[in-house]
């Protein structure tokens, strides 16, 4: 395996990781993987899905129009908080409380009737090149990766993107002792595991700046507060993972792609054109870049 395209997490600031993807498969930009964590995740196993479906259909492979059909997908459904989670009532999270029986500050039902409807395990098997995505299991705090021949492999994507204290634990099939959470507790992006795995050529789309954005935000509002909480933890974490392999890999060809501004969104009020300002921006970005 060569050429690794690693997704680092950021929420619905994903959007920007698509039009980063979009410019650069438009280029000629082939990865032989797709590693993803959080948004990430979310992002890779779509894109690899369009290729599945393009093998199964019998269509040339074409990775430009895989990229398009992820920036059709934020644009199309992606287009408000709904599309991906509904906050609980208060009346709901104080009795889930009171029961020991909490399940996250929103229910992200309508994330997981979205990836069900939009992914089928058939086109990820059948994709030319290879996808893992990570999460993290809260019961021993390891970082766990799975390829699409894991037989619960949806639930570890619910799991990669499930932002602690705002979403629920996810349960692998049910188990207690396999309760996962967002990947980016450990890894916000996979660039150490894609070396692990023997790359020779790295690309990170980030969605963090080096610096946190900073700005106006209510610190009275309990999911406004867990957002920017969540961002500079990863941004902590992003920034010395990313030094890290730099430094210690000179063989390896890294290359790092991150905002040339912060991506200020609102997760609770967020629309089209939050969207669309923020696939464009990436879309910006790579194409200035010159890949390696």
């Amino acid at each position: 395996m060569s050429k690794i395209l690693v997704l680092a997490g950021g929420s619905v600031k994903g959007a920007f990781q698509a039009g980063v993807m979009k410019a650069m498969m438009e280029r000629g930009y082939q990865p032989d993987a797709v590693y993803g964590v959080s948004a990430g995740s979310l992002n890779a196993a779509y894109f690899v899905n369009q290729l599945g479906m393009q093998a199964i259909t019998g269509e040339p492979i074409s990775f430009k129009d895989a990229s398009q059909d992820l920036w059709d997908f934020w644009e199309s459904r992606i287009t408000s908080p709904e599309s991906l989670s509904k906050p609980f009532n208060i009346f709901q999270l104080g009795l889930s409380a009171l029961r020991k029986k909490f399940k996250g500050l929103v229910d992200t039902m309508p994330l997981r009737n979205l990836l069900t409807e939009v992914l089928s395990v058939r086109n990820l098997h059948a994709s030319p090149i290879d996808l893992k995505i990570g999460a993290v299991n809260i019961i021993d705090g390891t970082m766990y990766y799975v390829d699409t021949s894991e037989e619960h492999f949806l639930d570890y994507l619910m799991a990669s993107s499930a932002v602690p204290i705002l979403m629920p634990v996810v349960k692998i099939n049910g188990e207690t002792r396999r309760s996962f959470l967002d990947g980016g507790l450990r890894d916000v992006a996979p660039i150490k595991k894609a070396v692990d795995d023997g790359a020779s050529h790295i690309v990170c789309i980030s969605c963090h700046m080096e610096t946190i954005e900073g700005g106006h935000f209510d610190s009275g509002d309990l999911l406004a507060l867990v957002d920017r909480v969540m961002d500079i933890a990863v941004n902590e974490i992003l920034n010395a993972d990313i030094k890290e392999v730099m430094i210690s890999n000179t063989t390896i060809d890294i290359q790092s792609i991150r905002p040339p501004q912060p991506l200020t969104i609102d997760i609770q009020n967020f629309n089209k054109m939050d969207i669309r300002r923020m696939l464009e921006l990436g879309y910006q970005v790579g194409q200035d870049i010159e890949i390696n």
